[in-house]
This record gives structure tokens, C-alpha cells and sequence, in this order.
């Protein structure tokens, strides 16, 4: 070990320890100097720090000073597959480094973290409406395609659609879990995850190997939020953990923005209180990127899944769902193509992933891959 990767192994290996979240962790430094003091210093220290971060953190701190454990913050550090980010490194996002108590260390796996001039986060529930799916990734998409990174949580739900439409736009995007970054979770979205380790970053404050816990995504979240200029949430029911990340992006002075939603729909009944409360609606990409100051690109409408070569019937069908989901009989009123002729044009639009067929006989434009 020599130069910072030394230091690095300090900083894992004391962040590591149970107990020891970001608040204890500065609390430590501040009292001994660095990670390493702490690591060097003798017991009688370390017991008379017991006032600033308790016992049982202390006990646990006692218990982690073998070189069992530091071999094992070595490892992790030397691991090529995983990047390692102290607060102090200039790889940081300096965007998170200013919130209240910003993780000592960030685990990043995938492409090298990239601090963007526009970064955006698309939060919502896990579960979720038809709308609330097809929004997120709509909306992700076209920030996509104006330059935005997309930020989310890689959850089922709002997360994931956020991250495939950002994936689909062939944007950059970030994964904040609240488990190691070699754990797959939900084990769903593995293909997604695969998706944005080539194409983005799995990021967590949590060392490799770490399993789910629900304390942990509370704290995910204001990592969040804390990435972004600004955070929309797309869907959030009134209990959903989406609203703690709005909570944290108006605690980190970032702007908040809601989806309305259908006021009876118990999917959009956390999104609507936020417009109440002063978040701002947001009914396009355009919003937001206007907000950023970044003029959008007149291409973004067209979706890159249009790149098959579709003919003029097809472009027609699909035009016809600018405004959203519609039976086939209304189709056939807008298009004027007799319904088996539009069975058929619907029939290749679905094989080629562009349109997908609902529940009650509706159809949409696809948003996914």
C-alpha cells in the first residue's frame, strides 16, 4: 500500500465499521485528524471518545481494529472492478459535497463517475400506474437527449423506468443503491443493472457485499438528491419513500418537481400534495430543461426506437398516440384506416417495440425496451 491508495484503505475500512455512518465518521476525524489517527490510536483514546459517538459504536470500532479488517478495506480498494471515492479525492461530485453529511466514501462500479454540468433526478414509487411508468421514462429519455444525466435509485417502479429511458437515449445515468454495488437488488432488474454498469454508474455509501436493509434507502436518498440541481418525482403514493427524497432536495436547496396526477389515483396522491405545497408541475421534459437553462433539442420527440424503418401507415399509427393511450376504434377514427388494416400496422409496431398493447383493448406508445 503506498501514496493515497494507503489512505483510501483507512477511510473504507473506518466507514465500514457498523454504527459508524457519515455523522460518527466526521465526528471521529475531527477528534483524532483521519482515519488512519484513528486506526493508530491507542485504547484509552478511543474508550475517551465514547461522549461523541457512543458506546456501542465505540465498542464496535474497538472490535474492528485487527488487520482482519483492514486487509479486508485493502481488498476492496485494490478491487479494479470497483472505484473507490473518498470525500477528499477530486473525483467527488462537488454538488454532493455540499449537503449536510455527504458519505466519506462512494463505491462506484460501471463507467468512471461523471460529474455533468446537468444533473437531474427522477424519483416515484414502486408501485405504480401505466402513466407513471411511461412519464418517467418519456421524461428520462428526452433529459437524455438535451445532454441531462439522469439520476435515480434502481428500484422497481419509477426508478427503473427512469434509468431504461435514459439508457435508451444513449445518456449517461446513475444508480444510487442502498446496498453494495456487486448486489443485485431487486434481483428483476438484474438485466438493468447489467445495462448501467456498461452505460452509467452504480454508486453506494455502502461497502461491497452489503446486503438491502430498509434503514439503509432513507439515507440512499438524500444521495439523490444530493447529485442533482433537481429532483422530479413522478408517482409517489402518500407513505412513498420518493417524498423523503423531495424532503431532502428542499433540506439541500434543490428544486422539487411534481407530476400532477389523477387526483382519485392513490399512485399520485403523494405528487399531488408536493404541487400543493409549492412544487413545481412539470408536464414535460421541456419544463425542466428550460429551468436549466438548456434549450432542447427539437429531435427529442421522435423516439431512437424510430430509427427501424417505418413506413408511412406505421408513422401514422403511431403519431395517432402523441396524446396518449386509445382503443383501436378511435384509431381507425383519427387514421381512417379500417380495422383490419390497423390490426395489422399495430400488430408489426408491437413486434418492433414501439407500441404495446394494454389492459381493456387500449394501446400506447411503448417506452421500454
Amino acid at each position: 500500500m503506498v501514496g493515497d491508495i494507503v489512505d483510501k484503505v483507512y477511510w473504507v475500512w473506518l466507514s465500514s465499521i457498523p454504527g459508524i455512518g457519515a455523522k460518527r465518521f466526521y465526528y471521529m476525524v475531527k477528534r483524532f485528524g483521519s482515519p488512519k489517527a484513528v486506526w493508530e490510536c491507542s485504547r484509552n483514546d478511543i474508550l475517551d471518545a465514547y461522549r461523541l459517538i457512543g458506546d456501542k459504536a465505540i465498542k464496535n470500532v474497538m472490535i474492528h481494529k485487527s488487520m482482519e479488517y483492514l486487509e479486508k478495506a485493502q481488498k476492496i480498494v485494490e478491487d479494479p472492478n470497483i472505484q473507490v471515492i473518498t470525500l477528499i479525492d477530486d473525483e467527488y461530485p462537488k454538488l454532493l459535497k455540499t449537503i449536510y453529511d455527504p458519505p466519506p466514501v462512494l463505491y462506484c462500479k460501471g463507467q468512471p463517475l461523471k460529474e455533468t454540468p446537468y444533473m437531474v433526478s427522477i424519483v416515484g414509487s414502486r408501485r405504480t400506474s401505466e402513466y407513471g411508468r411511461q412519464m418517467a421514462e418519456k421524461l428520462a429519455y428526452e433529459l437524455s437527449c438535451a445532454g441531462v444525466t439522469v439520476v435515480s435509485g434502481l428500484a422497481r417502479g419509477i426508478d427503473a423506468m427512469a434509468h431504461r429511458g435514459a439508457i435508451r437515449a444513449g445518456g449517461y445515468t446513475i444508480g444510487v443503491l442502498g446496498c453494495g454495488v456487486d448486489v443485485i437488488y431487486p434481483r428483476e432488474n438484474k438485466k438493468l443493472f447489467m445495462q448501467v454498469q456498461q452505460q452509467g454508474t452504480l454508486m453506494s455509501e455502502y461497502p461491497p457485499g452489503t446486503q438491502p436493509a430498509a434503514g439503509n434507502f432513507p439515507a440512499r436518498n438524500r444521495i439523490i438528491s444530493g447529485l442533482s440541481q433537481a429532483v422530479v418525482v413522478v408517482e409517489a403514493g402518500s407513505a412513498s419513500g420518493a417524498l423523503i427524497t423531495a424532503d431532502f432536495a428542499l433540506e439541500q436547496g434543490r428544486e422539487v418537481y411534481a407530476l400532477p396526477g389523477n387526483v382519485t389515483s392513490p399512485y399520485s396522491s403523494g405528487t399531488n400534495r408536493l404541487i400543493k405545497e409549492g412544487a413545481t408541475p412539470v408536464t414535460s421534459a421541456g419544463d425542466i430543461l428550460e429551468a436549466l437553462g438548456i434549450t432542447a433539442n427539437k429531435e427529442i420527440k421522435q423516439p431512437s426506437c424510430l430509427a427501424h424503418q417505418l413506413d408511412i401507415f406505421e408513422i401514422e399509427v403511431y403519431n395517432a398516440l402523441e396524446d396518449g393511450e386509445k382503443l383501436l376504434e378511435e384509431l381507425a377514427a383519427i387514421t381512417g384506416f379500417d380495422i383490419a388494416k390497423l390490426n395489422a400496422i399495430l400488430t408489426l409496431l408491437e413486434m418492433k417495440g414501439i407500441v404495446k398493447q394494454l389492459p381493456g383493448g387500449k394501446f400506447a406508445r411503448q417506452w421500454m425496451n
